[in-house]
């Protein structure tokens, strides 16, 4: 699957079932009772790295923020959180 980043395309592989309850779960403990934990946030981001199957070469010049950025729309799409282009 393609996803768009930072205005560029990047190949990630697809995600199973269980990986997307997987990822669902830590991110509920990241954003637990309305409060964010950086942690268990950045915990969702290695998660998403790995499932991916992104690597140091596909993040050459980016920094580590672009690099979260990217990775957290990978997750964004994972889990099928889309944006409302029309503002809805």
């Amino acid at each position: 699957m393609k996803i768009k980043a930072l205005g560029k395309q990047f190949q990630v592989k697809d995600i199973s079932y269980k990986q997307r309850r997987s990822l669902h779960r830590l991110n509920a403990r990241a954003f637990w009772d309305g409060k964010i934990d950086p942690e268990s946030y950045y915990d969702v981001l290695e998660k998403v790295s790995e499932i991916s199957g992104l690597t140091e070469k596909d993040f050459k010049g980016l920094s580590m923020v672009e690099i979260d950025q990217v990775l957290q729309e990978v997750f964004t799409e994972y889990i099928g959180l889309e944006k409302n282009v029309d503002g809805d």
